[in-house]
């Protein structure tokens, strides 16, 4: 297979499948939309069922070609697989190859021109221009655990197929349950595939474009918790970029990310395992350095009378003094959690030393996050007498 990556994401070349088949039902959906609207009223059955397929399709995008094959996050029980995988399938976004091919080579190459969907590149660009050009053979190396499994070759191999046999039975099952075939095609068929597309298409083109950077400003991602929503967890893209191998993206209880629930539900009753996650105090370093970076551009942009060096030097300091104590909490930790486990005699005096870091990390933290709120929160007026 050829090496995606000397392809640039900005060279163009007609891929007239994808492009026949999106602009097509895309078209098709236009007409039939308002014919099947104009002659008949969509049952509620019929609007219920499309509204669980669509969900299920999301699901299956997020939690199985990208949290699951894409990232390698967790691994499950065949049948959760073969649900995953069935319902992916009908989502009609490609083999499990070519979508974890594509987003592999994103994460990789994020926001240049080897990125297949490069935020930089405009909106169109990155929401649907991308797929109607012709990507370069998928490079088995970055696959290479994936190309491995012969149901996995054979799902790529036969997508096509697949794909169509999927909605057909999705179609055949809405005509029985409803009664209603011109509506199970037009509404539970191309009105599905296009919201359940769209929604998806956001996280390429919106979720680095709309929202916040808590965690890195190194690329274009970002967390927008509406996107969230439309796309079943999928919104905490800033948080996924800066830790892609957590199985989980909204990482707060609060955070809206129906996977994570289910990965972790599962994992309960043995049907997902090896859920992988990214410990607490590595996300906090990670803050620290967003919150300093943040705070230094701040200083540096502002049109009043202070000593910056002066300033920049405090942030600095409270930066190294905070992460310092961050990474000796986590070896600290670390070690503890080994004693623990041999049940040695020195795990008594470590656990004191814990607690030591903990405290010194709270006082830090509680400082730290006073400096943000005066540099970030206050207003330019205010901060002339604050920092003067």
């Amino acid at each position: 297979m050829k090496n995606n990556e000397t392809a640039s994401a900005r060279s163009w070349s007609v891929d007239w499948t994808n492009t026949l088949f999106l602009g097509g039902y895309h078209l098709l959906l236009f007409v039939l939309l308002p014919v099947y609207l104009l002659n008949n009223s969509p049952s509620s059955s019929l609007l219920w069922w499309t509204l669980g397929l669509g969900a299920a399709c999301l699901l299956a995008i997020t939690m199985g070609y990208h949290r699951l094959y894409a990232h390698k996050t967790f691994t499950t029980h065949p049948v959760i697989e073969s649900i995953l995988v069935f319902f992916g399938t009908l989502a009609v976004e490609g083999s499990i190859f070519s979508w974890s091919h594509d987003h592999r080579i994103h994460h990789r190459h994020v926001d240049t021109e080897l990125d297949p969907y490069s935020a930089p590149d405009g909106f169109w660009h990155s929401h649907l221009l991308w797929m109607l050009k012709k990507r370069p053979e998928i490079d088995d190396r970055v696959i290479h655990d994936l190309v491995k499994r012969p149901a996995l070759k054979l799902h790529h191999a036969y997508y096509g197929y697949f794909m169509v046999l999927t909605n057909i039975i999705a179609i055949a099952f809405l005509w029985w349950v409803t009664g209603d075939l011109f509506g199970a095609f037009v509404i539970g068929t191309l009105l599905r595939m296009f919201v359940v597309h769209h929604c998806t298409w956001f996280i390429n083109s919106l979720a680095h474009m709309w929202g916040s950077q808590p965690y890195s400003t190194e690329h274009t991602a970002v967390n927008n918790f509406i996107l969230s929503f439309l796309t079943f967890g999928e919104g905490y893209h800033n948080y996924h970029h800066t830790f892609a191998g957590d199985y989980r993206n909204g990482v707060r209880w609060y955070q809206f990310d129906p996977p994570k629930y289910f990965i972790w539900a599962l994992s309960k009753v043995g049907l997902t395992k090896n859920l992988k996650t990214v410990n607490n105090i590595t996300i906090k370093r990670n803050l620290v350095a967003a919150d300093r970076h943040l705070m230094v551009e701040r200083i540096k942009a502002l049109n009043i009378t202070i000593d910056r060096e002066a300033w920049i030097a405090r942030v600095e300091e409270a930066a190294a003094s905070l992460t310092e104590n961050l990474n000796g909490l986590k070896t600290a930790s670390d070690k503890y959690q080994k004693l623990k486990a041999q049940k040695d005699e020195e795990m008594e005096a470590m656990r004191h030393r814990v607690a030591e870091f903990k405290q010194k990390v709270a006082l830090e933290m509680a400082e730290w996050k006073k400096m943000c709120h005066l540099l970030l929160e206050t207003s330019e007026s205010k901060l002339t007498t604050s920092l003067a």
